[in-house]
C-alpha cells in the first residue's frame, strides 16, 4: 500500500494490488501458497496487471504530511531480470519514489504468475531514505522470517468476495489486504481515458479505517490511486505516462536494479541474503518459442548484457553473432568445477518438463599456456532431473555437465556430456517453464558465443554451421 507510516512511504503503486470497500481483515492472515501451480510464472500477462519487460509507468499526484501537501512522483519499471524465490522464477520490478523531486524511497519487488491467472508478490525489497542516506529497509521474501506470499491480482477478479492477503511479512508488520470494490467504472487520467476499469480497496491490519483506493485498466494496469477513510497520508497519484523502453535504456535499467540487489545483500543479510542472485532473462530463443511448445533454443552472448557475466569479459570476433563472444585472460591458471564460484554466466530460457534435451555449446579454443589449455567449460541448469528422474546438474552443486574440446585451436562446436561420460548426455526438467542456464569456464583463456538446448529428437549431432539461426 502506498500509506505513510511517520516519515516511512510504503510504496509499490502499480505494484501491490488489493481490496474492496472495507477489506475484512478477520480473516486466514495470510493465502495458501502452492509453488506446484507455476508453470510460466515469468509469463505475467493478467487482464489487469501484465508485466512485459520494458514497461515503464509513471505516476504524479500528492501526498499529505503533517498538514502540508507534497508533490509525489512514482516511476515503475518491469526489468528483464528474474529471480529464484522458493524454487519458482519471478519478474523482478523496480520502483522509485519521490516526494518534492527528492528520491525518499526505492524497492525491489517480485511477482509470478500462477496458472490460475493469478499474480503473487513474493517479496520485496525497500530501501528508505532521508537526506540521501538509507534509514530503512523492512524487506520481506516468501518463506523466510515466516513470510507468506501474498495475492497482487486475481486471475478472474469478482465484486462482493472476500479480501486476500497480498503479502505476509510479520518481522516488519507487512500486512497488506485487498478486495474487489467496483468493476465497469469510467476514468480519465493525464494519459488516456478508460472503461469498465476495475477497482480494489487497500488496508492492512494495523490501519483498518484507513483505505487506498487502486483503478485498474484492462491491458495497462494500475492507472489512478485515490483514498478514503482515515488515510493520513491522503495519497492521490494519476498515470502520467507509459512507455516500452528500447535496448539501451533496458541495460540502464537493469544496472541501476541490479545495484539495488548489491544494498539488499549488503543491508539484509538475514533475510534477502537467504535468496539466490537475480540474473538476466535470456533476450532470444528460438524465436521467443512459447512455452508449452517443444523448439531449439538458441542464445547468442552477445545478446548478453553485461551483468550477466561474471569474471568474464566480451571479446570482439566478427565471426560471432553479433560481432563478440565471452571468454577471459589466459594467465596459465586451472579453474575450479561447480561449486566453486569461478567465472561464469548465467542466463534463463524457456524448456519444456518430460521432453529429451541435448545442449551443445559454440567453443573457442585458446592457446595453451601453464596448466590451461583452454577448451573447457561446465554447464548446470536449474531444476533439470537426469534420465533417472532424479535432481542433477543444479546451480550451487557438484553436479555438472562438460564441454571440452580438442587441442587444437580454433572454434568448434562441443556437446554437454557428463565428465568421463559417453557422448550425448540426455537432459531434462521436473517442470515446464524458465529455467537458469550456468556455464562456467573450466580454463583460463576459453572462450564461447553460442548455446544451444534442442528436444533430443531435433538435434542429435552437433551443429554443422559456424552460426546457428534462431
Amino acid at each position: 500500500m502506498l500509506h505513510l507510516r511517520g516519515l516511512r512511504i510504503l510504496t509499490l503503486l502499480f505494484l501491490i494490488v488489493g481490496a474492496a470497500c472495507s477489506p475484512k481483515t478477520t480473516g486466514e492472515e495470510f493465502e495458501t501458497f502452492d509453488p506446484g501451480q507455476f508453470s510460466q510464472p515469468t509469463r505475467i500477462d493478467n487482464e489487469w496487471f501484465p508485466l512485459p519487460p520494458g514497461a515503464q509507468l509513471t505516476f504524479e499526484g500528492f501526498t499529505s504530511s503533517q498538514g502540508e501537501q507534497l508533490t509525489h512522483r512514482v516511476v515503475f519499471t518491469v526489468t528483464d531480470l528474474v529471480k529464484e524465490i522458493a524454487g519458482i522464477k519471478n519478474v523482478v520490478a523496480w520502483e522509485r519514489d519521490y516526494s518534492e523531486d527528492e528520491l525518499v524511497e526505492a524497492e525491489l519487488v517480485f511477482f509470478a504468475q500462477a496458472d490460475d491467472g493469478t499474480v503473487w508478490s513474493l517479496g520485496q525489497y525497500p530501501e528508505e531514505y532521508d537526506q540521501g542516506k538509507i534509514i530503512e529497509s523492512p524487506t520481506w521474501i516468501h518463506g523466510v522470517e515466516e513470510a507468506v506470499a501474498g495475492i497482487s491480482m486475481q486471475g478472474d477478479p469478482q465484486p462482493a468476495t472476500e479480501s486476500y492477503s497480498q503479502g505476509w511479512g510479520p518481522a516488519v508488520e507487512y500486512t497488506d489486504r485487498g478486495m474487489v470494490s467496483k468493476e465497469g467504472e469510467q476514468v480519465c487520467v493525464p494519459f488516456d481515458c478508460f472503461e469498465d476499469v476495475l477497482v480494489i480497496d487497500e488496508t492492512s491490519l494495523l490501519e483498518p479505517d484507513a483505505h487506498q483506493l487502486k483503478f485498474y485498466a484492462s491491458g495497462v494496469g494500475n492507472i489512478k490511486v485515490d483514498w478514503t477513510g482515515e488515510d493520513q497520508t491522503q495519497e492521490t497519484l494519476e498515470l502520467t505516462g507509459f512507455t516500452m523502453l528500447d535496448a539501451a535504456a533496458m541495460a540502464e535499467v537493469q544496472v541501476e536494479a541490479l545495484k539495488l540487489e548489491a544494498s539488499a545483500f549488503a543491508n539484509s543479510p538475514d533475510v534477502y541474503g537467504k535468496t539466490s542472485p537475480s540474473v538476466p532473462a535470456a533476450p532470444a530463443t528460438a524465436g521467443d518459442q512459447p512455452v508449452g511448445e517443444v523448439g531449439e533454443i538458441v542464445v547468442y552472448m552477445a545478446d548478453l548484457a553485461e551483468n550477466a557475466l561474471t569474471e568474464l569479459e566480451f571479446m570482439d570476433d566478427e565471426s560471432s553473432p553479433g560481432g563478440k563472444y565471452v571468454s577471459l585472460p589466459n594467465n596459465g591458471d586451472e579453474l575450479d568445477p561447480p561449486p566453486e564460484n569461478d567465472p561464469h554466466v548465467t542466463f534463463t530460457v524457456p524448456v519444456v518438463s518430460d521432453t529429451d534435451y541435448r545442449c551443445w555449446v559454440h567453443l573457442k579454443v585458446g592457446a595453451p599456456l601453464g596448466k590451461s589449455m583452454a577448451n573447457i567449460v561446465w554447464l548446470q541448469f536449474s531444476d533439470a532431473v537426469d534420465v533417472a528422474g532424479i535432481a542433477a546438474y543444479q546451480p550451487g552443486s557438484n553436479s555438472y555437465l562438460t564441454a571440452q574440446g580438442p587441442a587444437a585451436e580454433g572454434w568448434t562446436w562441443v556437446g554437454c556430456d557428463l565428465q568421463g561420460g559417453e557422448e550425448g548426455t540426455l537432459i531434462n526438467f521436473s517442470t515446464s517453464g524458465e529455467v537458469t542456464v550456468r556455464i562456467q569456464a573450466g580454463a583460463e583463456g576459453v572462450g564461447f558465443d553460442q548455446f544451444v538446448l534442442s528436444p533430443a529428437k531435433y538435434l542429435e549431432t552437433a551443429p554443422a554451421d559456424n552460426v546457428v539461426g534462431k
